[in-house]
Protein backbone atom coordinates (compact mmCIF):
# COMPACT_ATOMS: atom_id res chain seq x y z
CA UNK A 1 0.00 0.00 0.00
CA UNK A 2 0.94 3.53 -0.95
CA UNK A 3 1.20 5.56 2.18
CA UNK A 4 1.72 9.67 2.19
CA UNK A 5 4.45 11.31 4.32
CA UNK A 6 4.22 14.82 4.89
CA UNK A 7 8.27 15.68 5.63
CA UNK A 8 9.26 19.47 6.84
CA UNK A 9 12.11 20.53 5.93
CA UNK A 10 13.17 22.81 8.79
CA UNK A 11 16.81 21.66 8.74
CA UNK A 12 18.47 23.45 5.36
CA UNK A 13 21.95 22.81 5.39
CA UNK A 14 21.72 20.67 2.58
CA UNK A 15 21.13 22.50 -0.79
CA UNK A 16 20.15 19.01 -3.05
CA UNK A 17 17.14 17.42 -2.83
CA UNK A 18 17.54 13.62 -1.79
CA UNK A 19 20.13 15.44 1.20
CA UNK A 20 17.81 17.45 2.05
CA UNK A 21 15.17 15.08 2.35
CA UNK A 22 17.19 12.57 4.06
CA UNK A 23 18.04 15.45 6.60
CA UNK A 24 14.98 15.80 7.59
CA UNK A 25 12.93 12.70 7.16
CA UNK A 26 12.30 11.01 10.47
CA UNK A 27 14.31 7.66 11.33
CA UNK A 28 11.26 5.46 11.70
CA UNK A 29 10.91 5.71 8.14
CA UNK A 30 14.88 4.02 7.12
CA UNK A 31 15.64 5.41 4.30
CA UNK A 32 18.98 5.79 2.95
CA UNK A 33 20.02 8.16 0.04
CA UNK A 34 19.69 5.74 -2.69
CA UNK A 35 16.45 4.67 -1.64
CA UNK A 36 15.07 8.51 -1.36
CA UNK A 37 16.62 8.95 -5.07
CA UNK A 38 14.51 6.21 -6.45
CA UNK A 39 11.55 7.63 -4.80
CA UNK A 40 12.41 10.83 -6.84
CA UNK A 41 13.48 8.83 -10.20
CA UNK A 42 9.69 7.28 -9.65
CA UNK A 43 8.11 10.69 -9.35
CA UNK A 44 6.58 9.67 -5.59
CA UNK A 45 8.08 12.79 -4.29
CA UNK A 46 6.02 16.19 -4.32
CA UNK A 47 5.66 19.66 -3.93
CA UNK A 48 2.67 20.75 -1.85
CA UNK A 49 2.79 23.74 -2.86
CA UNK A 50 2.35 23.40 -6.78
CA UNK A 51 1.29 19.49 -6.60
CA UNK A 52 4.06 19.21 -8.94
CA UNK A 53 6.70 15.90 -8.67
CA UNK A 54 9.53 17.30 -7.59
CA UNK A 55 13.08 16.04 -9.79
CA UNK A 56 17.03 15.94 -8.76
CA UNK A 57 17.19 19.22 -10.30
CA UNK A 58 15.04 20.81 -8.19
CA UNK A 59 16.00 24.43 -6.35
CA UNK A 60 14.98 23.57 -2.68
CA UNK A 61 15.30 27.47 -1.37
CA UNK A 62 12.16 27.90 -1.66
CA UNK A 63 10.66 24.43 -0.32
CA UNK A 64 8.97 24.09 3.29
CA UNK A 65 7.58 20.66 3.01
CA UNK A 66 7.02 17.90 0.60
CA UNK A 67 4.94 15.21 0.12
CA UNK A 68 6.80 11.81 0.00
CA UNK A 69 4.57 8.18 -1.20
CA UNK A 70 6.23 5.30 0.44
CA UNK A 71 5.18 1.49 -0.93
CA UNK A 72 4.66 -0.32 2.33
CA UNK A 73 6.39 -3.56 0.30
CA UNK A 74 2.98 -5.54 0.62
CA UNK A 75 3.69 -6.49 -3.19
CA UNK A 76 7.02 -8.42 -2.24
CA UNK A 77 4.52 -10.95 -1.59
CA UNK A 78 3.14 -11.48 -4.35
CA UNK A 79 4.32 -13.92 -6.43
CA UNK A 80 6.42 -13.08 -10.06
CA UNK A 81 5.58 -15.03 -12.82
CA UNK A 82 7.38 -14.63 -15.97
CA UNK A 83 4.07 -14.67 -18.33
CA UNK A 84 4.05 -14.08 -21.98
CA UNK A 85 2.25 -10.44 -22.17
CA UNK A 86 3.57 -8.85 -25.44
CA UNK A 87 4.51 -4.82 -24.92
CA UNK A 88 2.87 -2.45 -27.10
CA UNK A 89 4.55 0.84 -25.65
CA UNK A 90 6.94 1.53 -22.92
CA UNK A 91 8.71 4.61 -21.46
CA UNK A 92 9.50 5.76 -18.64
CA UNK A 93 5.96 6.71 -17.48
CA UNK A 94 3.83 3.97 -18.76
CA UNK A 95 3.47 0.69 -20.47
CA UNK A 96 0.89 -0.82 -23.15
CA UNK A 97 0.41 -4.18 -23.11
CA UNK A 98 -1.75 -6.74 -25.31
CA UNK A 99 -3.52 -8.67 -22.81
CA UNK A 100 -4.01 -12.34 -23.48
CA UNK A 101 -7.40 -14.37 -22.91
CA UNK A 102 -8.24 -16.11 -20.36
CA UNK A 103 -5.76 -13.72 -18.08
CA UNK A 104 -7.21 -11.81 -14.38
CA UNK A 105 -5.31 -8.15 -14.31
CA UNK A 106 -4.80 -8.25 -10.73
CA UNK A 107 -4.79 -11.20 -7.77
CA UNK A 108 -7.41 -10.94 -4.63
CA UNK A 109 -4.98 -13.08 -2.42
CA UNK A 110 -1.45 -13.26 -2.03
CA UNK A 111 -1.46 -17.15 -3.23
CA UNK A 112 -3.18 -16.45 -6.71
CA UNK A 113 -0.81 -17.09 -9.79
CA UNK A 114 -1.09 -16.22 -13.54
CA UNK A 115 -2.30 -12.93 -13.18
CA UNK A 116 -1.11 -9.79 -15.30
CA UNK A 117 0.07 -8.27 -11.94
CA UNK A 118 2.29 -11.64 -11.04
CA UNK A 119 4.22 -10.13 -14.12
CA UNK A 120 4.32 -7.23 -12.89
CA UNK A 121 5.94 -7.79 -10.31
CA UNK A 122 8.19 -10.07 -12.12
CA UNK A 123 9.09 -7.40 -14.97
CA UNK A 124 9.38 -4.47 -12.38
CA UNK A 125 9.91 -6.03 -8.69
CA UNK A 126 8.39 -3.36 -6.18
CA UNK A 127 8.75 0.03 -8.34
CA UNK A 128 5.53 0.22 -9.78
CA UNK A 129 2.88 2.68 -8.03
CA UNK A 130 -0.18 1.21 -5.72
CA UNK A 131 -2.77 2.89 -7.20
CA UNK A 132 -6.30 0.71 -5.28
CA UNK A 133 -4.94 -1.75 -2.99
CA UNK A 134 -1.84 -3.86 -2.39
CA UNK A 135 -2.98 -6.09 -5.00
CA UNK A 136 -3.16 -3.46 -8.12
CA UNK A 137 0.51 -2.05 -8.87
CA UNK A 138 0.10 0.33 -11.79
CA UNK A 139 -3.22 -0.54 -12.39
CA UNK A 140 -5.38 2.29 -13.57
CA UNK A 141 -8.38 0.49 -15.63
CA UNK A 142 -9.33 -3.38 -15.75
CA UNK A 143 -10.73 -5.75 -18.66
CA UNK A 144 -12.06 -9.29 -18.00
CA UNK A 145 -10.46 -11.96 -17.43
CA UNK A 146 -11.74 -13.25 -21.27
CA UNK A 147 -11.12 -10.15 -22.86
CA UNK A 148 -8.06 -9.63 -24.84
CA UNK A 149 -6.33 -6.41 -25.54
CA UNK A 150 -4.79 -2.78 -24.26
CA UNK A 151 -4.05 -2.17 -21.00
CA UNK A 152 -2.17 0.85 -19.37
CA UNK A 153 -0.04 0.74 -16.71
CA UNK A 154 1.32 3.16 -14.87
CA UNK A 155 5.22 3.55 -13.17
CA UNK A 156 5.53 6.58 -11.24
CA UNK A 157 2.38 8.03 -9.04
CA UNK A 158 2.31 11.45 -11.05
CA UNK A 159 1.36 9.08 -13.95
CA UNK A 160 -1.31 6.64 -12.10
CA UNK A 161 -2.90 10.23 -10.84
CA UNK A 162 -3.14 11.56 -14.21
CA UNK A 163 -4.08 8.36 -16.25
CA UNK A 164 -6.85 8.04 -13.41
CA UNK A 165 -8.39 11.36 -13.75
CA UNK A 166 -8.62 10.80 -17.92
CA UNK A 167 -10.54 7.84 -17.22
CA UNK A 168 -12.73 9.65 -15.00
CA UNK A 169 -13.32 12.28 -17.26
CA UNK A 170 -13.56 10.11 -19.87
CA UNK A 171 -11.01 11.79 -21.85
CA UNK A 172 -10.13 8.38 -22.88
CA UNK A 173 -10.65 6.94 -26.38
CA UNK A 174 -11.66 2.82 -26.15
CA UNK A 175 -12.85 0.75 -28.87
CA UNK A 176 -13.23 -2.61 -28.66
CA UNK A 177 -13.79 -5.59 -31.32
CA UNK A 178 -16.64 -8.23 -30.69
CA UNK A 179 -17.99 -11.28 -32.65
CA UNK A 180 -21.77 -11.48 -32.05
CA UNK A 181 -24.80 -13.09 -32.87
CA UNK A 182 -26.87 -11.84 -35.45
CA UNK A 183 -27.29 -8.70 -36.87
CA UNK A 184 -28.71 -5.83 -34.77
CA UNK A 185 -29.85 -3.87 -37.49
CA UNK A 186 -32.11 -6.83 -38.54
CA UNK A 187 -33.87 -6.14 -35.05
CA UNK A 188 -33.35 -2.41 -35.42
CA UNK A 189 -37.51 -1.30 -35.32
CA UNK A 190 -37.66 -3.64 -31.97
CA UNK A 191 -34.33 -2.52 -30.58
CA UNK A 192 -34.80 0.94 -30.63
CA UNK A 193 -38.12 0.95 -29.10
CA UNK A 194 -36.20 -0.44 -25.92
CA UNK A 195 -35.43 2.38 -23.16
CA UNK A 196 -31.65 4.54 -24.08
CA UNK A 197 -31.19 2.70 -27.87
CA UNK A 198 -30.71 5.15 -30.55
CA UNK A 199 -29.69 5.26 -33.92
CA UNK A 200 -26.90 8.07 -34.53
CA UNK A 201 -26.62 9.99 -37.86
CA UNK A 202 -23.05 7.97 -38.56
CA UNK A 203 -25.73 4.84 -37.99
CA UNK A 204 -23.98 3.70 -35.22
CA UNK A 205 -26.34 2.50 -32.61
CA UNK A 206 -25.75 4.42 -29.59
CA UNK A 207 -27.36 2.37 -26.11
CA UNK A 208 -26.87 5.12 -22.78
CA UNK A 209 -28.51 3.32 -19.85
CA UNK A 210 -28.23 2.78 -16.45
CA UNK A 211 -26.37 -0.44 -15.03
CA UNK A 212 -26.42 -2.37 -11.84
CA UNK A 213 -25.11 -5.27 -10.26
CA UNK A 214 -28.14 -8.15 -10.89
CA UNK A 215 -29.79 -8.48 -7.34
CA UNK A 216 -30.29 -12.17 -7.71
CA UNK A 217 -27.09 -13.21 -9.58
CA UNK A 218 -23.95 -11.05 -8.34
CA UNK A 219 -21.93 -12.33 -10.70
CA UNK A 220 -23.67 -10.41 -13.36
CA UNK A 221 -24.76 -7.27 -14.67
CA UNK A 222 -27.56 -5.82 -15.62
CA UNK A 223 -29.56 -3.11 -17.43
CA UNK A 224 -31.65 -1.12 -14.96
CA UNK A 225 -33.96 2.10 -16.10
CA UNK A 226 -33.19 4.75 -12.94
CA UNK A 227 -30.51 2.92 -10.45
CA UNK A 228 -27.32 1.73 -11.26
CA UNK A 229 -24.56 3.48 -13.06
CA UNK A 230 -24.32 5.44 -16.05
CA UNK A 231 -23.11 3.58 -19.45
CA UNK A 232 -22.74 4.46 -22.47
CA UNK A 233 -21.73 1.88 -25.51
CA UNK A 234 -21.81 2.90 -29.55
CA UNK A 235 -21.85 0.07 -31.74
CA UNK A 236 -21.19 0.02 -35.22
CA UNK A 237 -21.58 -3.06 -37.68
CA UNK A 238 -18.12 -3.85 -39.39
CA UNK A 239 -19.09 -7.13 -40.77
CA UNK A 240 -22.15 -9.72 -41.53
CA UNK A 241 -21.67 -13.19 -41.87
CA UNK A 242 -24.54 -15.21 -43.11
CA UNK A 243 -24.70 -18.93 -42.27
CA UNK A 244 -27.64 -19.70 -43.72
CA UNK A 245 -30.92 -20.95 -42.02
CA UNK A 246 -31.32 -17.23 -40.50
CA UNK A 247 -27.85 -17.48 -38.37
CA UNK A 248 -25.70 -14.45 -38.84
CA UNK A 249 -22.61 -13.18 -36.75
CA UNK A 250 -21.61 -9.61 -36.39
CA UNK A 251 -18.13 -8.55 -36.16
CA UNK A 252 -18.82 -5.06 -34.38
CA UNK A 253 -16.96 -2.29 -33.17
CA UNK A 254 -17.55 -0.72 -29.78
CA UNK A 255 -16.47 2.34 -28.46
CA UNK A 256 -17.42 3.07 -24.81
CA UNK A 257 -17.56 6.45 -23.84
CA UNK A 258 -17.98 5.15 -19.51
CA UNK A 259 -16.09 1.80 -18.17
CA UNK A 260 -19.10 0.17 -16.23
CA UNK A 261 -17.99 -3.54 -15.18
CA UNK A 262 -19.07 -5.94 -17.95
CA UNK A 263 -20.53 -3.11 -19.94
CA UNK A 264 -20.33 -4.12 -23.24
CA UNK A 265 -21.78 -7.71 -22.90
CA UNK A 266 -24.30 -6.49 -21.10
CA UNK A 267 -25.48 -3.71 -23.55
CA UNK A 268 -24.61 -6.74 -26.50
CA UNK A 269 -27.51 -8.67 -24.52
CA UNK A 270 -29.80 -5.67 -24.63
CA UNK A 271 -29.89 -5.25 -28.41
CA UNK A 272 -29.98 -9.21 -28.49
CA UNK A 273 -26.99 -9.38 -30.00
CA UNK A 274 -24.73 -11.05 -27.07
CA UNK A 275 -20.88 -11.47 -27.92
CA UNK A 276 -20.30 -14.99 -29.45
CA UNK A 277 -18.81 -17.60 -26.11
CA UNK A 278 -20.43 -15.51 -24.05
CA UNK A 279 -21.75 -17.84 -21.02
CA UNK A 280 -22.95 -15.49 -18.51
CA UNK A 281 -24.59 -12.53 -21.00
CA UNK A 282 -25.99 -15.31 -23.74
CA UNK A 283 -29.67 -15.28 -24.57
CA UNK A 284 -30.75 -19.17 -24.04
CA UNK A 285 -31.79 -19.36 -27.51
CA UNK A 286 -31.79 -22.89 -29.39
CA UNK A 287 -30.41 -21.11 -32.05
CA UNK A 288 -27.48 -19.53 -30.60
CA UNK A 289 -26.46 -22.88 -29.17
CA UNK A 290 -27.01 -24.29 -32.98
CA UNK A 291 -24.92 -21.57 -34.09
CA UNK A 292 -22.00 -21.64 -31.16
CA UNK A 293 -21.74 -25.61 -32.42
CA UNK A 294 -21.67 -24.97 -35.89
CA UNK A 295 -18.93 -22.18 -35.59
CA UNK A 296 -16.51 -24.64 -32.86
CA UNK A 297 -16.80 -26.83 -35.41
CA UNK A 298 -15.39 -24.72 -38.13
CA UNK A 299 -12.47 -24.05 -36.73
CA UNK A 300 -11.73 -27.33 -35.25
CA UNK A 301 -10.37 -25.69 -31.74
CA UNK A 302 -10.37 -27.72 -28.66
CA UNK A 303 -9.50 -24.98 -26.36
CA UNK A 304 -12.29 -23.44 -23.94
CA UNK A 305 -14.79 -20.99 -26.02
CA UNK A 306 -14.56 -17.30 -24.33
CA UNK A 307 -16.14 -14.40 -24.74
CA UNK A 308 -14.69 -12.89 -28.54
CA UNK A 309 -13.94 -9.55 -27.38
CA UNK A 310 -10.93 -7.48 -27.78
CA UNK A 311 -9.86 -4.22 -26.58
CA UNK A 312 -8.56 -3.15 -29.75
CA UNK A 313 -8.00 0.85 -29.69
CA UNK A 314 -6.94 3.18 -26.90
CA UNK A 315 -6.23 7.13 -26.94
CA UNK A 316 -4.50 8.66 -23.96
CA UNK A 317 -3.02 11.86 -23.16
CA UNK A 318 0.59 11.33 -22.19
CA UNK A 319 0.63 12.06 -18.29
CA UNK A 320 4.56 14.02 -18.89
CA UNK A 321 4.74 15.15 -22.61
CA UNK A 322 0.92 15.86 -22.99
CA UNK A 323 0.90 14.37 -26.33
CA UNK A 324 -1.77 11.88 -27.67
CA UNK A 325 -0.97 8.72 -27.92
CA UNK A 326 -2.96 5.98 -30.01
CA UNK A 327 -2.19 2.39 -29.55
CA UNK A 328 -3.59 -0.92 -31.64
CA UNK A 329 -3.53 -4.06 -30.28
CA UNK A 330 -3.51 -7.15 -32.86
CA UNK A 331 -6.14 -9.74 -32.18
CA UNK A 332 -5.55 -13.17 -30.58
CA UNK A 333 -5.02 -16.57 -32.18
CA UNK A 334 -8.88 -17.57 -31.62
CA UNK A 335 -10.34 -14.48 -32.79
CA UNK A 336 -8.05 -14.45 -36.08
CA UNK A 337 -9.13 -17.82 -36.39
CA UNK A 338 -12.57 -17.34 -36.45
CA UNK A 339 -12.69 -14.32 -38.56
CA UNK A 340 -10.40 -16.54 -41.16
CA UNK A 341 -12.92 -19.51 -40.97
CA UNK A 342 -16.05 -17.15 -41.54
CA UNK A 343 -14.48 -14.89 -44.35
CA UNK A 344 -16.41 -17.02 -47.19
CA UNK A 345 -19.78 -16.38 -45.71
CA UNK A 346 -19.07 -12.69 -45.40
CA UNK A 347 -21.86 -10.38 -47.18
CA UNK A 348 -20.87 -7.17 -46.56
Amino acid sequence: MIEKFIISLTKKSETKLDKLILENCPPSLSLSRTKIQDLIKRQMVFDPQKNDALTSKTKTTDLEQVFLYLDKGLQKNLIPEDLDVPIVFEDKSLVVFNKPANMVVHPVKLSQRGTLVNFLIHRYQDTLPTTYDQFRPGIIHRLDKDTSGLIVIAKTAFCANALIAQFKSRDVKKIYLALCIGNPVDNLNKIICKPGVDVLEDNSIEVKTYVRRNKTNRETMEVNSDQGKLAISRFRIQTIYDLGKDQKLSLVSCEIETGRTHQIRVHSKYIESPIFGDKLYKLNRREDFELEKFVVSLCDDNRRLRQILHAHELSIRHPESQEILSFRANLPSDFSSFLSKLSKYKTS
